[in-house]
């Protein structure tokens, strides 16, 4: 099983996505679901901007909302699958890594 140390995100390419409010508001356009994204979530998703390693996330969340590495870092994978299962990103793993956070 791969570390979050080698693990990338990535948005769906056909996500959409708007700030409203001060929400993020996702939706991918097949499906009948909006997707509303708040605080560290929101920001969770501004990070990604093309592929970005979890453990950047993970450290830039740390220092912007002062929470210890490995909170953030649990909550983040959490946060990720989450994300992946509503199919509004996608986890990329290293080639002939098990794909399992």
């Amino acid at each position: 099983m791969a570390s979050n140390n080698s693990l990338k995100v990535r948005r769906n390419d056909e996500a959409v996505w708007r700030v409203i409010d001060g929400e993020i508001v996702v939706l991918i356009p097949q499906e009948v679901e909006l997707h509303a994204l708040t605080g560290c979530g929101g920001r969770v998703w501004e990070l990604i901007e093309g592929e970005i390693a979890i453990s950047e996330i993970v450290k830039r969340i740390s220092a912007e909302y002062e929470v210890e590495p490995q909170k953030a870092r649990e909550d983040i994978t959490a946060f990720v699958h989450k994300l992946e299962q509503k199919k509004l990103l996608e986890i990329i793993h290293p080639a002939g890594v098990e794909a399992s956070l």
